[in-house]
């Protein structure tokens, strides 16, 4: 029996794609649509401007305020949301399948008839500078930053999503216009629409509303080179946040998979390796986990923890014990639980109309076809004990990456990541 969703996709004339996937029972509808642009794609001087676009797109179009926006979807029900990734940016909503209409005619809306006004863009600096703040008093946050910069070094990919408090200053109305006519065109956007939808239907009311936009060209990408190193940003805190990954592939690489069920193996769950080496073993942490972050051209698989800096050398070495002894033997019933749990994941998207929306959003977007779940759940239950110990044995030749945010306590932690560089 099949577990694919009723997916259907089609390309308009204008080079835009779209996505569909019907869930019958369903009354909602989650209508998302996905730009191809993130902070990866943003010269030095302007790193920031997709996530300062992305704030403002909500802000004032020419037939709407900023509160009318809200308004148009709220008032039947519906929500909006985005965010801003480092490959994508998103606006998705959520409401009656009745209303579809609605909410195709603000994000088109939004996406190409946004005006910035000045007012608008000075009040939103303003909230997205609080948001730096806040940033940079989270440990976890501060160290996530470092560690993507020393990860891919000297690199866009490597810069932070929010951008630098000195960037998002200098951005203008001009930037924002620029912005919006290079990347809201049709081979750069994605739309989908999942729940209680009919494809033809939805088709013929997105070209109604997006069939006007340029084809525009796909943007072109610098493709990612991984480099590593070692960071401490000392800091006089309770907890030390510790951020330690090595590189993997990328989505579009048909290894990626294996690297996946690796991270779900290693840290995710309480009865994972790390969680019980680390923590039900010893106590040397409250959490501990283990997870991957794939772009088109590379990915990560990362493993986080907040620890008191007396604890920090051996949950240092606890953890690189964990991962090096996966290269040589690893419990089946750690295959079998990890299995398992990417396949109980598998299924909860399925039942998410948003989550699927997003799914199906990111699936054009990097492969430029949809890979259905049926697809997914072969390649991981395929995924065998010795293609696991090959996947961490190659992560582990790469140099690795380490960021602490926090007290180090005693010791040099760089030391363990020379010991990691040696295997």
């Amino acid at each position: 029996m099949s577990i694919d969703p009723d997916v259907r996709t089609t390309t308009l004339p204008n080079g835009l794609r779209i996505a569909t996937a019907l869930m019958p029972g369903f009354r909602t509808v989650a209508i998302s649509a996905y730009l191809r642009v993130g902070s990866r794609d943003e010269p030095a001087p302007l790193n920031g401007l997709s996530h300062f676009f992305e704030h403002m797109v909500f802000k004032g179009t020419e037939q709407r305020d900023a509160r009318a926006i809200t308004l148009e979807i709220e008032r039947v029900g519906g929500s909006i949301n985005a965010y801003t990734a480092k490959d994508h940016t998103a606006c998705e909503t959520v409401m009656l399948a009745e209303h579809a209409d609605t909410a195709l005619d603000v994000l088109a809306d939004v996406l190409t008839r946004s005006v910035f006004p000045a007012d608008e863009i000075e009040r939103e600096r303003r909230v997205i500078l609080q948001e730096l703040g806040d940033a940079a008093d989270d440990p976890e946050s501060v160290a996530q930053d470092a560690f993507d910069a020393l990860a891919f070094a000297r690199q866009p990919l490597g810069r932070p999503i929010m951008g630098s408090a000195r960037n998002v200053r200098r951005i203008t109305r001009d930037d924002l216009l620029a912005h919006q006519r290079r990347h809201c065109t049709a081979s750069n956007l994605v739309i989908t629409g999942v729940g209680g939808v009919d494809h033809d239907r939805f088709v013929a009311m997105v070209e109604q509303r997006f069939g006007h936009l340029p084809a525009g060209e796909p943007l072109p990408r610098v493709k990612a080179r991984y480099v590593g190193g070692f960071k401490h940003l000392d800091d006089d805190t309770e907890q030390t946040s510790v951020v330690l990954g090595w590189p993997i592939p990328g989505r579009t690489d048909p290894r990626h998979a294996t690297y996946e069920l690796l991270g779900e193996l290693l840290g995710g769950g309480m009865s994972s390796p790390l969680f019980q080496a680390v923590r039900e073993q010893r106590g040397l942490a409250y959490q501990i986990d283990a997870w991957t972050d794939g772009l088109e051209d590379g990915g990560l698989l990362q493993v986080t923890a907040g620890v008191s800096p007396r604890n920090l050398r051996e949950l240092l070495h606890v953890t690189l014990d964990v991962v090096h002894s996966a290269a040589r033997r690893i419990d089946a019933d750690d295959v079998e639980r990890s299995r398992n749990q990417q396949a109980m994941r598998l299924a909860r998207s399925l039942e998410r109309p948003a989550s699927l929306a997003e799914w199906l959003g990111r699936d054009l977007l990097m492969h430029d076809r949809i890979v259905l779940p049926g697809e997914r759940l072969a390649q991981t239950l395929a995924i065998d004990e010795a293609a696991l110990r090959a996947a961490t044995a190659e992560m582990l030749s790469a140099r690795p990456t380490l960021t602490l945010a926090g007290r180090a306590g005693r010791g040099n932690p760089e030391t363990l990541l020379e010991r990691a560089m040696a295997g």
